[in-house]
């Protein structure tokens, strides 16, 4: 099979939906840094960001993978930079 350069994974597992990316939120986030922000939360229109009650009080965002459509709106909104969309993998 002929595997894209860009992607490393067929076009037909591609085009079958084998082929995700993997969004990451990284400790980067203001809330690490007990700085109040949603706004990937709130940009989310598939209510994928999810915001859990951590210890000391903090609330960290969570990604619901089965809800995303990598639209990559929260990678976009972020304001520090602290979500980004890595890594291919075929399922």
């Amino acid at each position: 099979m002929e595997k894209d350069n860009n992607t490393g994974v067929s076009r037909r597992a591609f085009l079958i939906g084998h082929w995700r990316n993997k969004p990451d939120i990284s400790t980067a986030c203001l809330n690490n840094q007990r700085v109040y922000c949603q706004s990937c939360k709130e940009v989310c229109e598939e209510e994928a960001i999810v915001f859990n009650q951590a210890q000391k009080g903090i609330q960290l965002p969570a990604l619901i993978s089965e809800r995303c459509s990598y639209c990559r709106d929260c990678v976009e909104c972020c304001p520090v930079d602290a979500i980004s969309i890595r890594g291919n993998k075929v399922a």
